[in-house]
């Protein structure tokens, strides 16, 4: 069970960085000026960085063992701020 979560990691991993290897390739044989290709490829590298440790951090959450302890519930009421 644990070899099938580890190929779908990788095959979700390697998706990624496909679509980030294409989209860069794409920005660079445009023909555009050089600085405008290095702004947009800054730009679209930073929101793919923030986007992937977003991914990250979910998936963490929802890998990590839950014990009976931790169910997730927040004692002290149901009170949004």
């Amino acid at each position: 069970m644990s070899d099938s979560k580890n190929t779908e990691t990788a095959a979700i991993m390697a998706f990624f960085a496909g679509a980030a290897l294409a989209a860069g390739a794409a920005l660079l044989l445009t023909p555009k000026p050089g600085r405008e290709v290095r702004e947009k490829l800054g730009e679209v590298t930073e929101d793919a960085v923030g986007k992937i440790r977003t991914a990250v951090r979910e998936a963490k959450y929802k890998v990590a063992p839950k014990g009976k302890d931790e169910s997730g519930d927040i004692e002290g009421g149901g009170c949004w701020i």
